[in-house]
C-alpha cells in the first residue's frame, strides 16, 4: 500500500473547503501556464459562456492567476454530448498547493 503524507493544517484546510476527494491534479512551475478546466453554459444547447461570466465564478487562489483559454469543447455527462465551453488557464505565481471546487475538484500544485 502506498502511503500519502499530508500535514494536519493541509488536511484541515481540505476539510474546511468541503473538498475531500480530488478529480484532477494540475502541476506547474512559477511563471508556467497550463489548462485548468472548461465551463459550459447553464443550458446544454447554449453557446460557450464569456470569460467575464466564468471569471465571476472562479474561487480566489493564492498560487495561480486565471486567464481566458478561449472557446473549447468537452464531453458533458449532464448533457450527454460534446458541448461548447470556455477554457480557463492558470499561471503559477507562487509556490504552494491548494484545492478548489470548479466544475470538478482540482488540486493545483505550483513548484
Amino acid at each position: 500500500m502506498k502511503r500519502i503524507g499530508m500535514s494536519m493544517t493541509g488536511f484541515a484546510a481540505l476539510l474546511a473547503t468541503g473538498c475531500t476527494s480530488v478529480d484532477k491534479t494540475v502541476e506547474l512551475g512559477v511563471g508556467q501556464t497550463k489548462h485548468l478546466t472548461a465551463y459550459r453554459a447553464d443550458s446544454c444547447g447554449a453557446s460557450a459562456p464569456s470569460y467575464a461570466n466564468v471569471a465571476a465564478r472562479l474561487p480566489r487562489a493564492k498560487t495561480v492567476r486565471y486567464s481566458d483559454g478561449g472557446p473549447s469543447s468537452r464531453n458533458s455527462k449532464q448533457c450527454g454530448t460534446r458541448v461548447p465551453t470556455r477554457a480557463v488557464n492558470v499561471t503559477g505565481i507562487a509556490a504552494g498547493d491548494e484545492t478548489h471546487r470548479y466544475q470538478d475538484t482540482i488540486r493545483i500544485v505550483v513548484k
